[in-house]
């Protein structure tokens, strides 16, 4: 916080490094009390998937039961720009076709419109955004940025959006300072800023996006802390004492976790002790929370240190499947089985993934 004497929170992260880098060891209650230094942060995890067919609906599911994972596309401009009739009817079509993920037509309907209303310029962004169509999104975005296009907070949020989505990554600063600059920023766009830095594993940004929204006094929700706990997962090694820190700031605002949030927890203990990871689960259940098909895999993926592309196409029968398994010691197996049964007993669904772990492991005398 300004004018305090409490550090910032990327510096708080950094000295927390520095330390793990030179004692090996960082203790829990350590994590604990610096994460009360400050109890200030907000971010939004966007959810990464990429499995089957039956994950996607429990993602749909999620979304609609208010956990969604990622900042929404945009909301319509906030501009007082009065459209004309034609461009209001445009402007239906165009969020129309980006609905129904009809890229073509929509690029072809813009392609045609010589104004400059900013709500048709977020609706052709959006559309580009929902149809995955982040490269040709994004040029046009440039193109309104050369042709001094109004920006507004929504027009930023998609800009930051389609840049990373497009892999322009280097741009991501210049759009983030100009949209500070304008005094456009709000809660929208520095989520946008998250997802992308979480996508890059930059926790160092992700912190440094925490002491922003401190410095401008902006209200945290669940969603931001959960992308802040996001980079964590995904940095290179994934840290799950950043991400303590993070969740513990989270809970000394009062702000309740989703099955999200230990989602992501869990993922950043991929190289945890076991310990360490169990204790998530305990966590979760004093806020019982209950968890969905999607957190049994994580989880289970923690557990055994893998990401889930070592296990696609493995069979639980495959001679590749049991040497896998072998390599892990028993108390982590013992563990997963006991896991799997836990959460049979609660009638979770399972993917593939847990169903196959779990006859893999029948298979070589562990239930």
């Amino acid at each position: 916080l300004k004018g305090s004497n409490c550090e910032s929170m990327l510096a708080l992260y950094q000295k927390q490094r520095g330390a793990c880098d030179c004692h090996h060891l960082v203790e829990m209650r350590l994590c604990i009390f610096l994460a009360a230094i400050f109890t200030y942060a907000r971010f939004q995890a966007p959810y990464l998937s990429c499995f089957a067919r039956n994950k996607n609906r429990n993602y749909i599911s999620r979304e609609k039961s208010g956990f969604g994972l990622h900042t929404r596309a945009a909301g319509m401009s906030d501009c007082n720009y009065e459209m004309t009739p034609k461009e209001k009817a445009l402007l239906a079509r165009l969020v129309k076709d980006g609905n129904a993920g009809q890229w073509r037509e929509a690029r072809d309907l813009y392609a045609g419109y010589g104004g400059c209303s900013p709500q048709i310029n977020t609706a052709i962004l959006t559309a580009a955004f929902r149809c995955g169509e982040y490269v040709a999104g994004y040029e046009i975005y440039r193109n309104m940025v050369r042709l001094g296009m109004h920006k507004d907070p929504a027009l930023y949020t998609l800009g930051i959006k389609l840049a990373a989505k497009s892999n322009n990554f280097d741009e991501l600063d210049a759009i983030w300072d100009e949209a500070k600059n304008d005094d456009v920023v709000n809660h929208v766009t520095v989520a946008a800023r998250l997802d992308a830095a979480a996508a890059q594993g930059d926790m160092d940004t992700a912190f440094g996006l925490l002491d922003f929204m401190i410095d401008s006094r902006m209200s945290p929700d669940v969603f931001h802390f959960n992308t802040a706990i996001h980079a964590c997962q995904k940095s290179e090694p994934p840290s799950h004492e950043a991400a303590k820190l993070v969740f513990q700031a989270m809970l000394n605002r009062s702000t309740e976790p989703t099955v999200i949030t230990f989602g992501n927890l869990v993922k950043a203990h991929r190289l945890a002790p076991l310990e360490k990871l169990q204790t998530v689960v305990s966590w979760m259940e004093k806020f019982s929370i209950q968890m969905d098909a999607i957190f049994v895999e994580q989880y289970l993926q923690a557990l055994l240190h893998l990401p889930p592309p070592s296990w696609k196409g493995l069979a639980p029968t495959s001679q590749a499947m049991t040497e896998l398994l072998v390599k892990f010691d028993d108390e982590r197996l013992l563990e997963a089985a006991a896991f799997i049964k836990k959460a049979r007993v609660d009638n979770v669904p399972f993917l593939p993934f847990p169903d196959r772990l779990e006859k893999a492991l029948n298979m070589i005398g562990i239930s």
